[in-house]
C-alpha cells in the first residue's frame, strides 16, 4: 500500500531538517570560509559584489549539504538513526527542494559568470552524481568517498570567481580542500579508526600540494 505524506508533515520535516542540518554554526562558518577563500583568490569589486558572492556561497553549501545527506541516508540510518531525514517519510520533498535550489544556483551562476560558471557547475553535478550513485564499489570505502566528495569545495571557490580555475583560485581551493580533509578526519570516527586511510591521506595531501603548486606556477 502506498504511504501518503501530508504537505503539513512534509513541511514540518523540512523545517526540522533545516534546523538540524543547515541552521548550524558549522555550516555558517563553512560558507564564510569558502567565500573568504574566494575573495583571496579574486578580491570583491565592491560591497554588492561581496554580498552577492557570499550569498551564493551559502546557497551552494546548503544545497550540496542536502544532497550529501540524501546520498548518505542509508549510512546515517545505521550511524545516526535519529536524524530527521532518516526518519522522514517525505524524502521526495527533499529531492524537490534540492532540485529547486539547484535551479536557483544555476540561474545565479548564469547571471554572474555566464556559460563558464554553468559549465563548472554542470561538471560538479556530474562528478558528485557519479560518486554518490555510480562508483558504489569504489566509494564503499568511506575515506575514498569522503575525499572525492570534498572536491566540491575547490569547485565552489572557482564558481565564486569570474576567472574560474586560475592559479590563485586553485591554490585557494587546495587550502580549503586540505583543511576540510583534516577536519573530516577528526570529526568522523570511521575515518579516524582507518589506519590505512591515514597513510593514504598523507600521500594524497602531498600529491595534491605538488600538483596544485605546479598548476599555479607562472608560465
Amino acid at each position: 500500500m502506498e504511504t501518503r505524506v501530508s504537505s503539513n508533515s512534509a513541511a514540518a520535516d523540512l523545517v526540522a531538517y533545516g534546523r538540524e542540518r543547515i541552521a548550524r554554526w558549522r555550516i555558517a562558518v563553512l560558507a564564510v570560509a569558502i567565500a573568504a577563500l574566494a575573495f583571496v583568490a579574486e578580491a570583491p569589486r565592491g560591497v554588492e559584489d561581496a554580498l552577492s558572492r557570499a550569498a551564493l556561497a551559502a546557497l551552494l553549501v546548503a544545497s550540496f549539504r542536502i544532497w550529501d545527506d540524501l546520498a548518505d541516508r542509508a549510512y546515517d540510518g545505521v550511524h545516526h538513526p535519529t536524524r530527521v531525514l532518516v526518519r522522514s517519510a517525505a524524502v521526495g520533498w527533499f529531492w524537490a527542494l534540492l532540485a529547486g535550489l539547484a535551479a536557483v544556483s544555476a540561474c545565479a551562476l548564469g547571471a554572474f559568470w555566464g556559460s563558464r560558471g554553468l559549465s563548472i557547475y554542470a561538471g560538479l553535478i556530474v562528478l558528485l552524481a557519479v560518486v554518490y550513485h555510480g562508483l558504489r564499489r569504489l566509494t564503499r570505502d568511506r575515506f575514498v568517498r569522503t575525499q572525492l566528495v570534498l572536491l566540491k569545495y575547490p569547485a565552489f571557490i572557482a564558481l565564486l570567481t569570474a576567472q574560474g580555475f586560475s592559479g590563485r583560485t586553485v591554490l585557494a581551493g587546495a587550502v580549503g580542500y586540505l583543511s576540510l580533509s583534516v577536519y573530516e578526519w577528526r570529526d568522523d570516527p570511521a575515518l579516524r579508526d582507518a589506519h590505512l586511510g591515514r597513510r593514504l591521506a598523507v600521500v594524497l595531501a602531498v600529491g595534491l600540494i605538488a600538483a596544485l603548486s605546479l598548476a599555479a606556477a607562472p608560465g
